[in-house]
């Protein structure tokens, strides 16, 4: 039965309001934490050679001698305004920063989690349709050392053996677009080079990004194919496969057509959970291979204690997280007809 029109309208508005909650509540906290760290902003942006005189005139511009609460609620506004401060570091608006190191990071991500999710869930749909063999020990292999090797790790190996070593790829950086002359249309290399129809540049920008896409996939495909077996294995031991079994229904269409469909809601959240994450956790990646994206970014507004930029960055990473897990709610019911019958 169909939930009433008006719970259907709201839904949607509840939704909203608590994105609207959580990324508030983010940035409530962040605030509260960069105003207690025994660190000075002002001291910091002043210089470590600023008199007492020069410090105090820099909290004053910063609003620093304020009350907190003050401090709060300019902020709050600032932010509605799409305000995000100055950078400590730069000296640069901070939005004009986190527009510069998007879609470096964007690219990474996204490159990465397109090549880990298509062979994580292809790797454990052959794990659990074919759950003995040769195949078997080297998916097995793999989802060991996806698990218990530490993503720094993976890193620098793959940079002293190809980098270093054999001097296929370039040990660290983005794709040079100064030194090729590729217009900046986008900020992803791969899609600038692209956009110039050139395939040597094309090639140039995919030698670029191996080394950093290559650690990120090691490290997250050992996750999306171990719940791809378990949880394809899951829905083989159900009910409806043995009657559909009993009613001669051919294996691989059980398998593909009815199962698998099943089986991927759980893998559909555990990757988008991955994705929302992904944001915030490539920090190490971009540090490894100074790959200059958020996660650089946020790792030197780490170290200098740049409190504007590291609010901008915890807001971004949460809005970021909070957006794709509501994405992929509204996929559930694509994949499970049962829920699109519940909403």
């Amino acid at each position: 039965m169909r939930p009433p029109v008006a719970r259907r309208l709201l839904k949607p508005v509840t939704g909203l309001a608590w994105i609207l909650v959580v990324v508030w509540s983010a940035v409530s906290v962040t605030f509260l934490l960069s105003r207690i760290v025994p660190a000075d902003p002002a001291r910091l942006a002043a210089g470590l050679d600023a008199g007492p005189e020069q410090v105090a005139q820099v909290r004053a511009e910063m609003g620093l001698d304020q009350p907190l609460i003050v401090q709060y609620g300019r902020y709050l506004g600032d932010l509605l305004t799409g305000d995000l401060g100055r950078s400590v570091q730069t000296r640069q608006p901070v939005l004009d920063d986190l527009l510069s190191a998007l879609p470096a990071s964007l690219e990474l991500i996204l490159v990465s989690s397109l090549i880990y999710a298509v062979l994580g869930v292809l790797a454990g749909i052959a794990w659990a349709y074919w759950p003995r063999g040769p195949h078997t020990l080297l998916l097995r292999l793999g989802a060991v050392v996806g698990v218990a090797v530490p993503v720094f790790w993976v890193g620098l190996l793959l940079q002293i053996v190809f980098a270093g070593r054999l001097r296929w790829f370039p040990v660290a950086g983005n794709f040079d677009f100064e030194g090729t002359g590729v217009p900046r249309v986008t900020g992803m290399g791969l899609v600038d080079t692209a956009l110039t129809g050139d395939l040597t540049l094309v090639g140039e920008a995919l030698r670029t990004l191996a080394l950093p896409v290559t650690t990120l996939v090691v490290t997250h495909f050992a996750v999306a194919m171990t719940l791809m077996r378990s949880s394809l294995e899951e829905q083989l031991r159900r009910p409806y496969v043995r009657t559909a079994r009993a009613r001669g229904v051919k294996e691989r269409r059980i398998v593909f057509a009815d199962a698998l469909r099943n089986a991927l809601n759980p893998v559909v959240t555990m990757l988008g959970l991955q994705l929302g994450w992904s944001l915030g956790g490539v920090v190490i990646i971009e540090v490894i291979f100074s790959w200059p994206g958020l996660g650089l970014y946020a790792y030197h507004a780490f170290s200098a204690f740049d409190y504007n930029a590291i609010m901008a960055v915890t807001l971004l990473s949460t809005v970021a997280f909070v957006l794709i897990n509501a994405l992929v709610g509204a996929i559930y019911p694509l994949l499970d007809p049962r829920l699109k019958e519940a909403r």
